[in-house]
């Protein structure tokens, strides 16, 4: 075979691998969209939304009336704890109770030790709660629409014990901070409609009162700070009986996170997927999404540089097609995914935000390792 006709063959081999390797990604496994429908002749279930704050008085007074205020045909209660809040928290949330029937506040003291507070004032809420389903959410959350509630809760059907809904930055987070939020939902809801749930990275969960109590809610993990939804939806998003919540209508957008803010939820999230089990698949998947896109970058830069060195113009012009038929194949599936997810990230900055997730996990991890163990664990 003539030298000509290796380097076609070579060039080809690379446009190939191109094609191949941009359809290795998250952004197509989106999950499937499950279509909400309520039993007892479509009467929806009485719900107690519970959530817990400590020092969030600006998000209490912008957030929490989304939650009140909901057009819901059915019995809902709203259940703050607060952990011993040392701002305006209780003014403030005193102030909500004069306006809303459906409001109850208690409170955790500030002695509590060795156990997570976090976990400890849901636990809480969760014992003082009336009905018989519970929604954890957060206080730098709120409803998108007044039919959050109604969408989340005609998941709640008989054979079902816990809903995933979809959590989204609001649109002052950066371009990254939504492009990632929006793969790993992708990739933990996929997972929990096809097996088993492993994680959950967003703050959006319904489940079973009687679920929670009968598990012993979180004793195995209360000695860690956080982590307190990917424990849940670990220990209790069974197969066939996990719901995924993904139309719009159940989405709640959350403040974009402070810089503070955001590495610490990393950090908690690396050091709680430590304790989770049936994580390999996880693990193997995002593994293999990464080597597929960098094996590709790194050949094709490899055969440019070399072929000029070598003066083989067939495998230079080939490479530099296959790097750019890559990069447009993974520009038109990421418009059709942030598309699917009513996001306006930039389609052209797509492929470099994908490529970038691997640099920004590999710092978390190094960060993680010079932490100490403690860090993690309520003293």
């Amino acid at each position: 075979m003539t030298s000509d006709a290796l380097s076609l063959t070579f060039g080809c081999i690379l446009v190939v691998l191109a094609i191949a390797t941009a359809f290795v990604t998250p952004l197509l496994r989106r999950p499937k969209t499950e279509e909400g429908e309520t039993d007892n002749n479509g009467n929806l279930p009485s719900v107690s939304i519970v959530l817990a704050v400590h020092d969030e008085e600006e998000e209490v007074e912008r957030n929490l009336p989304f939650f009140l205020n909901q057009e819901y045909n059915g019995k809902f209660e709203v259940i703050v704890v607060d952990e011993s809040s040392t701002d305006n928290t209780t003014e403030v949330l005193k102030r909500l109770k004069n306006d809303f029937s459906n409001l109850y506040t208690t409170f955790i003291p500030d002695s509590s030790h060795y156990i997570s507070r976090r976990k400890l004032a849901l636990t809480v809420g969760v014992k003082a709660a009336k009905n018989d389903w519970i929604v954890f959410t957060d206080a730098s959350c709120r409803p998108s629409n007044t039919k959050w509630l109604t969408a989340m809760a005609s998941h709640a059907t008989t054979g079902t014990d816990l809903i995933l809904g979809a959590t989204r930055y609001a649109d002052s987070a950066t371009g990254y901070e939504r492009f990632e939020r929006i793969v790993r939902w992708w990739r933990e809801v996929r997972e929990a409609q096809c097996r088993m749930a492993y994680a959950y990275c967003g703050c959006n969960m319904m489940f079973r009162r009687k679920m929670f109590i009968e598990g012993n809610g979180f004793l195995n993990s209360l000695k860690y700070l956080r982590g307190e939804y990917d424990f849940l939806a670990n220990e209790y998003g069974e197969r066939c009986r996990t719901a995924v919540a993904n139309e719009a209508e159940a989405t709640l957008t959350q403040d974009a996170p402070s810089r503070k803010t955001w590495l610490n939820d990393h950090l908690y999230h690396i050091d709680t997927r430590k304790h989770l089990a049936h994580g390999l698949h996880h693990s193997m998947l995002n593994f293999f999404d990464t080597l597929a896109m960098h094996l590709n970058i790194m050949v094709q830069i490899a055969a440019i540089v070399v072929s000029l060195l070598l003066q083989l113009h067939v495998i230079t012009i080939a490479a530099s097609i296959a790097l750019l038929l890559n990069y447009l194949l993974r520009v038109f599936i990421g418009k059709k995914a942030m598309q699917a997810a009513e996001e306006d990230i930039s389609i052209w900055k797509i492929p470099f935000l994908e490529a970038f997730m691997m640099w920004h996990n590999l710092f978390l991890r190094i960060r993680h390792s010079r932490c100490d163990k403690y860090d993690f664990i309520r003293r």
